[in-house]
């Protein structure tokens, strides 16, 4: 019988495959940054789901704080490709 791949190790060979980079291994301190920052996020979207009621600008806002999320994760990310 063959060894048993779990899915992350499937995707990351699929990955290589087709030219992706290697994935970026992050430390517990980055991991925990990367929940404290979604935790935060996450809250301030729901805020803004409540508080806000137009719709139109419910959307602007939303997109913002996603952005902001994900240009911050981001960033951790290439913290991590430099150490």
């Amino acid at each position: 019988m063959g060894d048993l791949k779990s899915a992350w190790e499937i995707a990351l060979e699929k990955s290589k495959k087709m030219g992706g980079e290697e994935p970026v291994s992050l430390s517990s301190n980055l991991r925990a940054e990367i929940a404290e920052i979604r935790k935060i996020y996450a809250a301030k979207i729901a805020e803004a789901e409540i508080l806000i009621q137009d719709k139109e600008k419910q959307e602007i806002e939303l997109d913002r704080l996603r952005r902001d999320r994900d240009r911050k994760i981001e960033s951790i990310y290439q913290k991590a490709k430099g150490e």
